[in-house]
């Protein structure tokens, strides 16, 4: 890992508007596939990203030996959707700018106020669209904890959420 270019991640996370940031060895995500059972069974899913059917959650675990091909990367902690991904996207392009050029960002998306896909339209977002953490078959509550961070399951509906995303760079 470049310390130095990781360190200017962080940062611009923060200045960005990140509740918190951190740069991460590959070895601190927790692979589990587990995770697309939730998309699958569980949420109301429908968006452009999310896997809805058995076939596309079998990607899962191609997903995930893609992304172990990363080497270092940066979690990034926000309090809504839109912030996040703005955030992400923003690290993803420094990143690639700087040469890493399969940088890629994990994020949900936060860009619209009604998403098209759930009236059955297209995206309208495609350039910013990525996945989320989940759904490319990663624990994020055990992946937080890797990271030195706390992360609480949201109780009722109100209650303070924290949204994590990250940026994988090779």
């Amino acid at each position: 890992m470049n310390e130095t270019f990781a360190n200017s991640l962080v940062d611009l996370a923060k200045e960005l508007g990140a509740d918190d940031a951190i740069s991460f060895d590959i070895s601190d995500i927790a692979f589990d596939a587990r995770t697309i059972l939730k998309c699958l069974y569980g949420c109301t899913g429908g968006l452009a990203y999310c896997p809805t059917t058995a076939t596309e959650a079998s990607n899962t675990l191609l997903f995930q030996d893609l992304i172990k091909k990363y080497k270092w990367g940066v979690l990034i902690r926000t309090s809504d959707l839109a912030t996040g991904q703005d955030i992400t996207i923003a690290l993803e392009r420094k990143a690639f700018l700087a040469g890493y050029t399969f940088a890629f960002g994990a994020t949900e998306c936060g860009c619209c106020i009604e998403c098209a896909t759930e009236n059955g339209n297209p995206c309208v977002s495609k350039r910013t669209l990525r996945p989320p953490l989940y759904s490319l078959g990663i624990d994020v509550y055990k992946t937080v904890r890797n990271v030195g961070w706390v992360l609480e399951v949201v109780q009722q509906k109100g209650d303070p959420v924290s949204n994590i995303t990250a940026v994988f760079i090779e």
